[in-house]
Order: structure tokens, then sequence, then C-alpha cells
């Protein structure tokens, strides 16, 4: 396999490993970026050694992303390479089969496409993939410099037994695809992807569009609720009202004895002072992207308690703790702005000690839909059962369950003020800052019978044991 990087920043310490489909070099996907994140591409599968592995050991996150049999190709390198942490995985129109009438493309065109390719079969393959002559046109201004030759042997070399299993984060599913019908792939999904989202387009889709509404921009994440420290207190009444009932699920499960407590986005300290009076651990570690001044106040108002504070990514900071460091881990809504929950919740296991206990709460499906709604965006949030499936084998579930909370403001115009004060935001990451996108919201909102302005708050919560 060759990798080549294609979109770099100074100092950036997240990847994006994208596999690119059978056939492909970095020209047609050279304008893939995101905010916060390096892009290197992965392809021709002739050979699937990976020379370029320690390219990319100096990253603190990689998330991969794989397109077309580049799925195939990034499980069995995924397997093959069990120590490569990879935070996040993502498929985009493809599956761990290759050649299957049920789960990947239907054997008989697979063979069909190997025996009759020539330069004339792959202009139209090419085509099909881009759904039509119109976008086709201007893919070929950037198509891949390679013969048919290294076409076939490519092709020739893939094995058509499916990968190894494992579970992918999202798979998304374009529902006009012409090359690996979209049935084949929700049914190959299944039971491999916590979350199958079928979208709009064919095999080739927008990788920028796809990328900032599937992960997160963290630095952009950190400056908003920055930027909402003096205000976040005053205005997250529904927040605390999650916070306080994590708080007592989490009471009902805790054990006996609490030496060690991490709590993952400490945000202001608010619900870190309730946690810590009602479990007085001897030692607290508390992480955040950004640690805001008011914690340093939690020294004085807990002088027993031996408080460590770290500025960090929890997703990533979580897989550098020993085995067994803590009794409870705690996190009040931060969780929906990881990557992968699965990943994040695997390595919490881990450093948790026998008996202890991990709760945290998130936001479903429901949440700030009508932001989304009046911008005609769709949201990135798991549903309880997704959630559910992100719960590894070495935890038990001791509670799961969900709420729905809708508050009523005078007007949009307040509503996007709260969204502000509080550091959320149900703008899509290519809307956030974009003035355009907030007049759209104002004008498009959906008010109630008395002309008041809904926002709903779907908070879930989750407490898992280890034995």
């Amino acid at each position: 396999m060759n990798l080549k990087f294609t979109y770099t920043r100074p100092g950036a310490s997240r990847l994006i490993l994208l596999f690119a489909g059978w056939g492909m070099s970095p020209r047609p996907l050279d304008d893939v970026s995101m905010p916060g994140y390096d892009v290197a591409v992965v392809w021709d599968y002739r050979d699937m050694s990976a020379p370029w592995l320690e390219e990319l050991s100096g990253y603190e996150e990689t998330v991969v992303v794989a397109w077309s049999f580049g799925v195939h190709a990034a499980s069995r390198f995924m397997a093959s390479h069990p120590g490569f942490r990879v935070t996040a995985r993502i498929a985009v129109n493809g599956t761990r089969f290759t050649a299957d009438d049920s789960r990947g493309i239907p054997r008989a065109i697979f063979d069909a496409t190997l025996a009759g390719l020539s330069e004339r079969s792959v202009i139209k393959f090419n085509m099909r993939m881009c759904g039509g002559a119109a976008a086709y046109k201007e893919f070929a201004l950037r198509a891949p410099a390679r013969s048919v030759d290294d076409l076939r042997e490519e092709l020739s070399a893939f094995d058509t037994c499916e990968a190894p299993r494992m579970l992918w984060d999202k798979a998304f599913v374009s529902q006009d695809d012409m090359i690996i019908p979209a049935a084949n792939q929700s049914e190959a999904w299944a039971s491999d992807a916590v979350q199958t989202i079928v979208i709009d387009g064919p095999h080739l889709p927008d990788f920028n569009r796809l990328l900032r509404g599937c992960l997160t921009d963290k630095s952009h994440v950190e400056k908003r609720f920055r930027k909402a420290e003096t205000t976040y207190d005053d205005n997250a009444t529904a927040q605390y009202a999650t916070a306080a009932r994590l708080l007592d699920l989490a009471a009902s499960h805790a054990p006996a004895a609490v030496g060690d407590i991490l709590e993952a986005g400490c945000g202001t300290g608010r619900f870190t002072s309730m946690l810590l009076d009602r479990f007085g651990p001897a030692r607290a570690t508390l992480w955040d992207l950004h640690i805001a001044p008011q914690i340093e106040a939690l020294r004085t108002s807990h002088p027993d308690i031996a408080l460590t504070t770290l500025s960090c990514d929890a997703e990533s900071e979580i897989a550098r703790q020993p085995d067994e460091a803590f009794d409870m881990i705690l996190s009040a809504s931060t969780v929906q702005w990881f990557n992968s929950l699965r990943s994040f919740l695997t390595e919490a296991s881990r450093t948790l000690r026998p008996g202890g206990v991990i709760a945290l709460s998130t936001y479903g499906p429901d949440t700030m839909c009508e932001p989304r709604v009046a911008l005609g965006t769709s949201g990135r949030f798991l549903s309880l059962e997704q959630i559910s499936r992100c719960v590894p084998s070495s935890l038990s579930v001791a509670e799961i369950t969900e709420e729905r909370h809708t508050s009523l403001f005078g007007s949009p115009l307040e509503v996007l003020r709260h969204m502000s004060r509080t550091g959320v935001n149900g703008l899509s990451a290519g809307d956030s800052g974009d003035t355009a996108a907030g007049c759209r919201m104002l004008r498009n909102y959906p008010l109630d019978s008395e002309g008041k302005a809904p926002l709903t708050y779907h908070p879930i919560y989750l407490v898992l044991k280890k034995s």
C-alpha cells in the first residue's frame, strides 16, 4: 500500500487516514480537508504491506476513513496491526466484503468487470462512480494516472473472501450508489456498525461535507466553551438538571470506597463540586480541552482532596492512563463531542478497577432538533440503542435511560443567545461561524401555537460496572 499526506497543518496532533477505493490515487482526493486534522491517503492494494506505518506514530488521535473497496483493505490493515491505535472507524460506501451477492458487489459484476477491463470500461466505471456524465467531467480533470494493467493487477489482488469483522463507528451508505448496491451495504452493516447513515449522492461522496458532519473539530469546541466560561453557569439550566440526575444514578451504583475519580469534561467545575461533595474521593483527576479559571477554587473548597487538572482531549488521554487507575469515571454532557464513544469506553474499562463504575450523560438525536429543522441539517448524536452497542464486553450495564426536555424561549434570537452563552451548537461544523446560516435559522425557526421558540434537549444516561 502507498501513502501520501495530502493536507497538513503545523503542529497537528490528529490524523485522518483515508483508505481510497480500487483504482484510485491521491489526485481525486487531494482537496479533502477537515479543520484540526492532517489527511493522509492510502491507495493501491496490490501489496498490503504498510512500510509507512512509522510515519504515523506521532499523532495523538487517528481516525480511519475508508471508502469503497478501501473498507475491505482497511479492515485487513487494522486486523494485521492491532497495536496501531485507531480512535474511530468510519466507512463510506463500502463493506468488509468485496464480491458478495448480498453484502458487496454482486459476484457476476465483479467477475465481468475484471474480465472486460479496458480504458473504455474504466471510463464507464468512473462515470457510474460519479453518478453521471456531468460530475464525471469534473472528476476527469484529476483522475488517477494509472494504467489499465495496474488496475487489473489491483482488482485481481483483492481477496474475495470477507475481511475480518470489527465494529465500525459509522457507516455511510449513498442511496444512489451505482457501484455497490445500497441494499447490500445496509445488509452488511446491520451487525458491523454502531450507526448506519443513509445519505444522498453517488458512490463518490462529497468527503469534505461528510467529514464536517461526523467528526469534531475539537479546537472549535474548545473555542466556543472558553468564550462561554463567564456565562455558562447562569444559562446552562438544562445541563445542570442533567448533571444532577447523573449524579443520583452514579451514587446508586458507586463502590463502597472511592479513592480515585476521573472526570472527563470538568467545564466550569459546578458539577465537579457536586461529585466531590457526594463521593469525597482521596484523589480527583479533572480533564477538559481547556481548564477554566473557576476550577482552581475547588482546591480551596475541597482541601482534603488531591486535585490534578489537565488540559487535554479525553479521547486520546484515556489511552495513556495505566490499568486499574480509577474507582469511578464520570462525564456529564461531554462524550457527544467524541469521535468514538466505543473506543473511549473500551479504554476507560481498562483503566477502571474491579467493582468500579463509569457514569456518563450524553445527548440523543432529538437534541436541538428545532435549529436543525430550521437549517435543514441532520444531527450526529447516537440513539440509546446505538449507545448500548458501544459498551464493551468487559462492562455490564447497570443503568441506561433517556429523557426529553423542551424549554420555551421568547424568540428564535433568544435561542441563539442561549446557545452562544452555553457554548453549545446546534449548527453543523460548516455553519457554526456562518452569519448567513444564523440568519436562516432565525428566519425558519419552528414556533409553537403561542409564538414561542422551543428548544429540545434529549439526555441519555449510562452507568456501567466492572466486575
